[in-house]
């Protein structure tokens, strides 16, 4: 006769676990989110700031215009990559 061995089986999660860990994870998540805005709020201020700084009034529409074409592309890069990975799961 054999026997199951269940000294070496480990035990499965319970579900209110894992909803506690996943319901953690979705928080931190959305905390760090929300610190990425804040970041790239205050990078895009500056980035302006500088403009107006440092480069001549005659210059400062197009030196504007690229640095929201960079922002524009990489939030679209990002939707992107962020639509593809939730329409294959």
């Amino acid at each position: 006769m054999s026997e199951a061995n269940t000294d070496t089986e480990m035990p499965e999660e319970s579900t209110a676990d894992f909803e506690i860990r996943t319901n953690l994870y979705r928080a931190a998540l959305g905390l760090f989110v929300l610190l990425a805005v804040v970041a790239v709020v205050q990078l895009y201020t500056s980035a302006n700031a500088s403009i107006n700084t440092f480069v001549a009034r005659t210059y400062r529409p197009l030196f504007r215009m690229a640095l929201n074409l960079v922002v524009l592309l990489v939030s679209a890069i990002g939707i992107s990559w962020t639509v593809r990975e939730l329409s294959e799961g």
